[in-house]
């Protein structure tokens, strides 16, 4: 139980870009409170629902189970619709605001905190996202980087790994979740991993590292960091 509690606290926490916008939707609910169009509650009740749903530790812990893809247990805020309940409440507010003055006044603030809870950057020259907005560590992707030149790769990983990966780039089919296979300490095993799956990339931990091996079935050393080694076909 203590654990689901610490999975769920660790996933609010890690909802990376979007903190203004969770704020926002409890701004949102708190509007609905206070107005009494059936619509909006309606609205106010399913979302309520949606919070109950995920923070109740069966129903939580059932949610998660279901993905199968524990590394990406944060995304399962996505089930809130944060973006269309925050747009039903500021549409039916600005509706509602008489004066064209305050309307174009409260528009520019929301701007303004979209851009501060989006990650971006205004400079004199140009409005630029900041990079590597998610917090993906480097080595990883020094690793996606290099991924890119593989035609169509299909990345067998540590778990660790596997889940930024698909942070970075979902084109990557990264082969994770409930129930994989991955032995990095018996290089047999491994080989056999990697067939069964079909994989055509391979990332391991440098202690694991044996390029004869590798070479051996097929695999070829295209890059490494300080942690990890980057093999493909």
């Amino acid at each position: 139980m203590s654990g689901l509690w610490e999975d769920i606290k660790n996933a609010y926490f890690s909802y990376n870009g979007m903190g203004t916008n969770v704020f926002f939707l409890f701004v949102a609910i708190f509007y609905f409170l206070i107005i009494n169009k059936k619509r909006q509650r309606n609205l106010l009740i399913y979302e309520i629902f949606g919070i109950l749903f995920l923070v109740t530790p069966g129903i939580a812990n059932g949610i998660l189970n279901m993905s199968g893809q524990k590394t990406d247990h944060w995304m399962v805020y996505g089930i809130l619709n944060i973006v269309s309940v925050v747009g039903v409440a500021m549409t039916d507010y600005l509706i509602n605001i008489p004066s064209k003055k305050e309307k174009i006044i409260v528009i520019v603030i929301y701007i303004l905190l979209i851009q501060a809870g989006m990650g971006l950057n205004y400079t004199s020259q140009h409005l630029e996202f900041i990079t590597n907005s998610y917090k993906i560590s480097n080595e990883v992707m020094e690793i996606a980087e290099q991924l890119e030149f593989v035609e169509k790769p299909r990345v067998l990983a540590p778990e660790e790994v596997a889940g930024e990966l698909r942070e970075y780039d979902t084109r990557f089919a990264v082969i994770y979740g409930e129930g994989l296979s991955f032995t990095q300490e018996n290089l047999e095993q491994l080989q056999i991993e990697t067939e069964s799956y079909g994989c055509n990339c391979l990332v391991i931990n440098s202690e694991y590292d044996n390029i004869e091996f590798f070479n051996s079935i097929g695999f070829s050393k295209i890059y490494n960091t300080e942690h990890y080694e980057v093999y493909a076909k």
